[in-house]
């Protein structure tokens, strides 16, 4: 069943288009909005670990398909746990109310981004150089929005960390 509402055109993966790892995104694309979602709220509970049992056939179907270690199936798995937290909170969703800002979030992302690639650049946040470019950009100066904005962005570092944690999982091979 997961598989059939997982290929519903009704509800796109956050993380589509923008993670830079060949298949990280193999179990998330397998299961369905539904599914990312009650996972996420498991791992949030401290349940991850009941989560990632739940999602044992796609995991191991993507393990299998891609000569994965364990550390990477897991590591895969949080892809979709990704998914999930935006989807339950509604965070692209609620910057698309106000505006299409995600090609401009995930750009200047990029552009200002450390080398380490985690963190937005401390100077822009502290000197007022983020809110100024976020303004110019035409994107609303209330605090409600521009916390979407700087949740977003950490969500893409924690994405990054995820690829990171992925590649050198793949020197974990038995």
């Amino acid at each position: 069943m997961a598989l059939a509402l997982a290929a519903s055109p009704a509800e796109e993966r956050p993380t589509a288009g923008i993670l830079t790892v060949p298949h990280i995104d193999c179990i998330s694309r397998q299961v369905s909005p539904a599914d990312s979602r009650n996972w996420f709220n498991m791992a949030r509970s401290g349940r991850e670990t009941d989560a990632f049992v739940m999602a044992e056939s796609p995991a191991m179907r993507c393990r299998k398909d891609h000569g994965w270690t364990q550390a990477q199936t897991r590591t895969a798995f949080r892809v979709a746990l990704m998914d999930g937290w935006m989807r339950e909170d509604g965070l692209i969703s609620k910057i698309r109310k106000i505006g299409d800002f995600r090609d401009f979030l995930d750009s200047y992302y990029a552009d200002n981004v450390k080398p380490d690639g985690r963190h937005i650049l401390e100077h822009l946040f502290v000197s007022g150089k983020m809110d100024r470019d976020l303004t110019a950009e035409g994107y609303p100066a209330d605090p409600e929005s521009r916390e979407l904005a700087y949740n977003y962005w950490e969500w893409r570092g924690a994405l990054w960390d995820l690829e990171e944690e992925f590649r050198k999982g793949a020197s974990d091979k038995p």
